[in-house]
């Protein structure tokens, strides 16, 4: 059935729904989706094909949302995220199922599950689960003639095992994977974020094989992920430690590793969970793979991951066990950990001090009411932390009345057959609030930004006097009119963060402490807790587009500083006194995800020697407590003859934010960017 009518009968299936729990409509939604959408097989597909219906039950759910939800914002909400200070959003995304036990039990498993954990077998949830499982059944059986047409016989006969049993081979359990993929990340509409701890997953089914199968096999898998055209990428997970602490790096993690490396693919990113004991020869060779152009690749600290976790309340197995749902979130095991929820401007709140609560923009009140008669330093930075405060509070409050809601916007009828604890409460993971942790988030955009505007104002107003507040503060609301050699030296000259200087780094320590003690552990709507997480993606360019001049020299509109990472150009001493700076933060605290995106120039790494250089700013920053970090090796010529030559460089990657892009397919500014950065390493 063509697209168009599948959505015009999905909708009318939603609309005409009047209850106050959408798990049994959405259910229906789905499972008429799987009966009467149409599959293709490309000549590529080794293991699954594409569906028509991939927007669909998105589709509904943001129309929901939309009629539901009006009065999650206040008129002063409104204004205060239109100047993008904060905002509070729902998050049907960032998920990971139990991959464990889709590949052990298989979709007839899954089903077994349900009826023998479910306390009310004849409830609307069960009979929800069932039905959605039956038809993805039915779903599989109906499109294995539809491969074997298509000459794929091996593919075909795959999908006829997988509708009544688990996988028993290595082809089986990937194939699972992209199977289990599609009906929850399209047909369900809820964003599936990772693959799994992929070294772990396979190695019991290649144990039963020839090597050589073996190594083609996941040539062909690395191969097909690229297919998924996942949103920023789709993520997977390599290493990490057992709930005993030992290393579990195996020859299946090194046999990935080698496969990346060699094909390079533009839509994989993989997060390595280091550990003490994770062999020398192994990082030494994933270091090498982002010296060569192959680097979608995040070094995340393992055992930091573990404790950040554990400070939320989650037991050790649960914590050990954790996903990277994203680029460098992470939730334990069987939580809902909602990265992407709630976000806070750090510069705008520095701003609203400096205004007495008004955007210096719009001169909306959108902040706390607070004096900007600061006769100390101290006493500024009081009145900072009351606009952190304040608009962590109104953020979380517009989370509160989103997530009050979910019952009525969003069902994920396959991600909750995947955790027991949902099936033993009986309800859907969402509309139930079912999971063990069922967390919520904000991310506070901007740290370096902040931290090196507090520092300028600090010196220029309070220790050398050479301005009043007042004047700093008429300098910015000018944009820097006719003192942009001011501006030259505060950017070039002053203490910076990034640099390892104690005073500068005290002061970010300071500032991820306050957010942590407004943050964590705060009770949410759904009965879990708020985390707080330190990344910016590119949200940066946004909010900086709304945010006034900054007292580090930042213009208006200019972005805000990246992630946990020094502004670009600031970090003037050398890649390890930029992790100095960057592990001065208490990283356990953001259990939402910190990253910093270290940039170094190809002359600086080159060969052994180079190599040697990446692997020791690694060392020092997993020591000193980091929690991730990845790399941009640039070259300038190189960057600069793609962006007038783009065909002669096809495949040149650059990381985003937080995941791999084509260079070459990048707007002029974001070109442009990336060289300015490259020439600030050499």
């Amino acid at each position: 059935m063509e697209t168009k009518l599948l959505l015009e009968n999905a909708v009318r299936m939603a609309d005409a729904d009047t209850a106050e729990d959408v798990t049994a409509v959405d259910a229906q939604i789905i499972a008429y989706l799987l009966e009467n959408c149409e599959f293709t097989f490309p000549e590529s597909a080794v293991f699954f094909g594409n569906c028509n219906c991939e927007t669909i039950t998105r589709q509904i759910t943001w129309r929901r949302q939309s009629r539901i939800c009006g009065d999650a914002f206040t008129e002063e909400n409104r204004n205060a995220v239109s100047a993008r200070a904060y905002s509070g959003d729902p998050d049907f995304g960032h998920t990971a199922p139990l991959w464990d036990d889709i590949l052990t039990l298989g979709l007839p498993g899954l089903r077994a599950r349900v009826l023998e954990l479910s306390p009310d077998p004849d409830s609307v949830f069960v009979r929800a689960e069932l039905l959605v499982l039956d038809a993805a059944s039915a779903f599989l059986k109906r499109i294995a003639p539809i491969a074997a047409e298509a000459g794929k016989t091996k593919l075909a006969n795959g999908l006829i095992h997988l509708a009544d049993h688990a996988p028993e081979t290595l082809f089986q359990a990937m194939q699972l994977m992209f199977v289990y993929y599609t009906l929850q990340h399209h047909f369900e509409g809820t964003n599936l974020r990772t693959l799994g701890r992929l070294d772990r997953l396979f190695t019991p089914f290649a144990a039963k094989e020839d090597p050589a199968a073996v190594r083609e096999l996941v040539r062909d898998f690395m191969r097909e992920i690229d297919t998924l055209r996942a949103p920023a990428n789709i993520p997977f997970m390599l290493c990490g430690s057992d709930e005993a602490g030992q290393d579990l790096t195996n020859e299946m993690s090194r046999l990935i590793l080698q496969t990346y490396t060699e094909l390079k693919p533009t839509n994989t990113k993989f997060h390595i969970l280091c550990t003490p004991g994770t062999p020398k020869d192994f990082i030494r060779d994933a270091l090498v793979s982002v010296k060569n152009g192959a680097n979608s690749i995040v070094f995340m600290n393992d055992s930091l991951v573990i404790d950040s976790l554990r400070k939320l309340g989650e037991t050790h197995e649960a914590a050990v066990n954790y996903s990277v749902v994203g680029c460098y979130e992470c939730g334990g095991a069987e939580e809902t950990a909602c990265t992407c929820n709630a976000r806070l401007n750090l510069p705008k709140a520095l701003e609203l001090a400096l205004h007495g609560g008004r955007d210096a923009l719009t001169g909306e009140k959108i902040g706390a009411d607070t004096d900007n008669k600061y006769p100390t330093f101290e006493a500024l930075y009081s009145g900072f932390r009351t606009q952190i405060r304040y608009l962590i509070g109104q953020a979380l409050a517009i989370t509160d009345r989103y997530e009050e809601k979910y019952a009525r916007l969003h069902a994920s009828p396959f991600f909750t057959a995947t955790y027991p604890t949902c099936l033993r409460n009986g309800a859907d993971v969402y509309c139930g609030y079912s999971a063990a942790y069922n967390n919520s988030s904000l991310n506070a955009i901007g740290l370096a930004t902040a931290v090196d505007s507090l520092a300028a104002i600090r010196k220029l107003v309070y220790e050398d006097r050479r301005m009043t507040l007042d004047e700093v503060i008429s300098v910015l609301d000018s944009n820097w009119a006719e003192q942009t050699v001011l501006q030259g030296i505060i950017r070039k000259k002053f203490p910076k963060y990034g640099n390892g200087d104690p005073a500068v780094d005290v002061l970010a320590a300071a500032v991820v402490k306050d957010l942590s003690d407004a943050v964590n552990n705060v009770p949410n709507a759904k009965g879990g807790v708020y985390r707080l997480g330190l990344f910016s993606i590119d949200w940066r360019l946004d909010y900086g587009a709304h945010t006034a001049a900054s007292a580090d020299g930042r213009a208006k509109g200019e972005a805000l500083s990246q992630n946990t990472g020094a502004s670009f150009g600031a970090d003037r001493e050398g890649a390890t006194a930029h992790l100095h700076s960057v592990t001065a933060i208490d990283a356990s605290d953001t259990a939402n995800g910190c990253i910093v995106d270290l940039d170094l120039h190809s002359s600086s790494v080159q060969g052994e020697n180079g190599t040697e250089v990446l692997a020791s700013t690694l060392k020092t920053y997993l020591e000193k407590g980091g929690y991730a970090i990845h790399y941009n090796v640039l070259d300038t010529d190189t960057l600069e003859d793609a962006k007038v030559h783009p065909e002669n460089y096809p495949n040149l990657q650059v990381r985003l934010c937080g995941w791999n892009v084509k260079f070459t397919e990048l707007s002029r500014t974001a070109q442009d960017e990336f060289i300015r950065r490259s020439r600030y390493q050499m």
